[in-house]
């Protein structure tokens, strides 16, 4: 295991409070952690892409950072009808 995969590790359990926040909290603080476990999945699979030595996986964490980004732009404009 070298530093790439240690550090992917680390960010994976900071996943965790993020899924904790969505399911317990109201939607607006749901939305927010919806985002930030955006930034942090998509910083994983750029970790993990270097630490397999597989740069054609970065393709993978960048779809994943422009789906992330437009999921969580639908999810506030349903939420808009309910705040």
């Amino acid at each position: 295991m070298n530093e790439w995969l240690l550090a992917a590790v680390v960010l994976l359990v900071a996943l965790v409070p993020c899924g904790v926040v969505c399911t317990l909290r109201s939607p607006m603080d749901g939305l927010v952690a919806l985002e930030l476990a955006g930034v942090i999945e998509t910083t994983i699979l750029v970790l993990l892409s270097e630490g397999f030595h597989r740069q054609p996986f970065v393709d993978l964490a960048v779809v994943s950072a422009v789906l992330s980004f437009a999921g969580a732009l639908v999810f506030a404009r349903i939420l808009e009808r309910w705040v």
